[in-house]
């Protein structure tokens, strides 16, 4: 028998190598569908769950959280999460990873569907792939100016108010761009927010606008009043920054990527801050500085020309003789910008020259009463024709404003002097004449009493107190008696019988009367016969 050298494989052995073929090739197959796994790093894993809480991008799932584990450093939790096939192009080193939850904040509320199903983890897709597979969860959602044509600029807050990632900027009503980041300057002692405003509105924005914080609620007590400005609920809860160019100033240039903005805290802050040029003259008052502060307008007939920036205003080069009466100095600042001054194109020292004719004119400074509510005070100018002495003085390196007692000061003066006039007065004699006076009213009401007493003595008397019903008792007579003489009544018939009788007689009576009346002596020789001859002249 012929034997062969070597060794053979058995069929045998085919059908387990044929399994692992398959299961090599089903390995992979499964490995090349399951899509990149990537780790999320997160401080807390608050609402998530390993299993169940899905990865999504616009609503739509791309993986989901395979296992939730401490951090290394146990300062935090790390996220498994096993994406879709198909799904690494999605990943990138701009790639943005947020927990969506509800949430309350500036732009309203979100995430109210999440109360239901759960939190969920939420992806924005990168502009560039690349093999990047360990990212931070934020906490917050990222700003969407990334994918939207606008401009970012920096807003610099030299204040203490605050705003939030998200906060919006507002336009006359119009929300056009929100705040995308803050860093405080340690250094600077400053806040640096990136805002960004979109297209078309950041076309609004120039090297000349001026933004300022948005409240609902704008209360302010100053020389001027009482303000208060209450805006809408939205925008007493959202807030944010506002934007406006100020009255009267070109457009100017258009802004760049960066560009740096002062944030102030309100609209008048960012008007005054327009107010470049300023006159500073220093103010020695007379009268109480209560109610007067940094900030309060400096007037002329009610038209706002500057403003007072510090009181008191004590600085070095000061000497104690600069303030007899112990004066209290006030730093004031004449505005050329304002409105109220804009039509004298003079310059800064124009403006210095005829100043000093201003004062030889009697230009003054006085304080005044702004707001009996509030007590704020402001600086008054007024021309009086009484002060035409003026000398130039100087205190500390400051030109000295003249200036001359408020009214209530004068008035004080006034009584003052009253006061002295009525101590002078020798007020003895009147003190003993007044006293002579009172004696004299004292007898004369001790003598009104006596009589009154004897008056209602006499009243009381049961003869006086008759008087009325006997009186009474009179009149009922009289009414009686008059009764008998109405028409109709036998008196009455009897009087007028009487009266004709009468008037009859006088009748008979007439012709002795006219007789006796002619001839007087008719009564002894009788009526004469035929008249009486008449004499008649010669010819």
């Amino acid at each position: 028998m012929e034997q062969h050298s070597g060794w053979s494989i058995s069929p045998v052995w085919l059908i387990p190598l044929a399994a692992v073929l398959i299961g090599a090739w089903l390995l992979y197959d499964s490995f090349s569908d399951q899509g990149p796994e990537v780790i999320l790093s997160i401080p807390t894993a608050e609402g998530l769950e390993a299993g169940s809480t899905k990865l999504k991008v616009r609503s739509v799932d791309v993986g989901k959280i395979e296992k939730i584990t401490l951090a290394d450093d146990y300062n935090g939790a790390k996220l498994t999460v096993q994406m879709n096939p198909d799904t690494a192009k999605l990943l990138g080193p701009d790639a943005k990873f947020w927990v969506v939850k509800p949430r309350v904040g500036p732009q309203g509320i979100s995430g109210l569907n999440t109360i239901l199903s759960g939190a969920y983890l939420q992806l924005r897709p990168a502009k560039q792939r690349s093999d990047k597979r360990h990212f931070q969860v934020q906490d917050n959602p990222p700003p969407s100016s990334t994918s939207q044509p606008g401009v970012s600029i920096k807003l610099v807050n030299d204040g203490d108010n605050t705003l939030s990632v998200g906060d919006p900027i507002v336009y006359q009503g119009q929300n056009v761009g929100q705040i995308e980041a803050g860093e405080f300057s340690v250094e600077n002692r400053q806040t640096v927010y990136t805002v960004f405003i979109r297209k078309p509105f950041s076309d609004l924005v120039t090297d000349a606008t001026q933004f300022w914080l948005r409240s609902g609620v704008d209360l302010h007590l100053g020389s001027d009043g009482v303000n208060v400005q209450l805006g809408s609920l939205q925008s007493v809860l959202a807030g944010g920054v506002t934007f406006g160019l100020p009255d009267g100033v070109a457009a100017g240039d258009t802004v760049a990527k960066g560009d740096r903005f002062k944030l102030y805290t309100t609209q008048d802050a960012a008007i005054q801050d327009r107010f470049d040029r300023r006159l500073e003259y220093v103010v020695l008052l007379n009268d109480s500085v209560r109610g007067l502060s940094a900030g309060a307008s400096v007037e002329y007939r009610g038209l706002r020309v500057g403003t007072v920036e510090e009181v008191p205003f004590y600085m070095d080069g000061f000497e104690l003789s600069s303030f007899s009466g112990f004066r209290i100095p006030v730093l004031i600042a004449i505005e050329p910008q304002r409105q109220s001054l804009a039509w004298a194109n003079w310059s800064d020292e124009e403006w210095r020259k005829h100043q000093l004719q201003f004062f030889e004119n009697g230009l003054r400074a006085t304080i005044k009463s702004s707001n009996l509510l509030t007590g704020a005070m402001f600086i008054d100018l007024s021309f009086d024709d009484r002060n035409d002495d003026y000398e130039k003085t100087e205190v500390g390196g400051y030109t000295v404003f003249p200036s001359v007692p408020s009214q209530i000061t004068s008035i004080q003066e006034q009584i003052s002097d009253v006061m002295d006039k009525l101590n002078k007065i020798d007020v003895g004699p009147m003190v003993r004449q007044f006293k002579s006076s009172v004696s004299e009213a004292e007898a004369t009401i001790s003598s009104l009493h006596d009589t009154t007493e004897e008056v209602n003595a006499l009243l009381r008397q049961p003869a006086t107190q008759n008087i009325p019903m006997e009186i009474g008792d009179t009149l009922e007579e009289m009414q009686r008696t008059l009764g008998n003489f109405q028409e109709g009544a036998p008196a009455y018939r009897q009087f007028n019988d009487t009266l004709d009788r009468l008037n009859r007689m006088l009748d008979d009576a007439a012709p002795l009367t006219r007789t006796l009346r002619d001839h007087p002596n008719a009564l002894l020789f009788g009526r004469p016969e035929g008249d009486d001859p008449v004499p008649r002249a010669k010819p």
